[in-house]
Parts: C-alpha cells; structure tokens; sequence
C-alpha cells in the first residue's frame, strides 16, 4: 500500500470518529477498493483517487449519513462519558498525589523544627555499640 493510499485512509478515518465493527468494516473495504484501483492504475496518485473515489470528506459523510441518527448519539455520548471519566479519574490521581506530597513536606517541617538529636547511619552504629559497652 503506498503512501497516497495511507493518506487517503488516514484521511477518512479522522473525519469518522465514531468507532465500531461498522467503521471497520467499511474502512476495509474502502482500502481493498482503492488497492484495487491503484493496481490496475500504474503511477495512481492521491488525485487519481480523489477522482475516482471523491474526497475524504465526501466519502465519510456517505458513510455518515448510512448510519442511524439515534445509532451516532449514543456512540458520541458514550465518548463523552468515557472522556469525562478518564479525567476525573486524572484529577483525583493528581489530587492525591499533591495531598501525600503537602503531607510529606509538612512532615519534613515538623522534623526540622524539633530539638530530637538526629543521627546519621555511622553516628548511630557509634552510640550503640557505645551502649553496649557501658553495659
């Protein structure tokens, strides 16, 4: 399949956003057609299949318009939902994340300011076997 071919599909499929088994179906035969046509046609360019096939927008709103009204509103709605769902979900990943990083600097706050001795790995083996020692 050359590059006029892939255009030409690539084309069609962003004008239909719908998708469905239909979609597919449709795209396939489209492209079989076009392969076709560009076989029997040497050199076939993207004009030569805009001649021949029309274009894109053309193509797809046939395709569009084959499909029921009430069919394209619920697959629309469904996109939508999903779309609104994902970026709650986004959201709340987001959320939580800068709770847990406010959480933690406060926590780093709090450790600065108080008068606890703090040890370093070294210093605290030092006091402990120091300990040990005195015992």
């Amino acid at each position: 399949m050359n590059n006029d071919i892939k255009k030409y599909i690539k084309y069609v499929k962003k004008i239909i956003s719908i998708h469905s088994k239909d979609k597919k179906e449709f795209i396939q035969l489209l492209t079989q057609k076009i392969i076709e046509f560009s076989n029997e046609h040497d050199s076939c360019s993207y004009q030569d299949i805009v001649d021949e096939f029309g274009n894109p927008n053309e193509v797809a709103g046939s395709y569009i318009e084959t499909l029921d009204s009430d069919e394209i509103i619920k697959k629309l709605n469904k996109k939508k939902i999903i779309n609104i769902f994902i970026s709650v979900i986004i959201i709340l990943c987001i959320s939580v994340w800068g709770f847990e990083r406010y959480r933690i600097n406060q926590l780093i706050d709090e450790a600065k300011h108080t008068k606890m001795k703090t040890y370093t790995a070294e210093e605290y083996k030092e006091k402990i076997a120091k300990e040990k020692q005195e015992k």
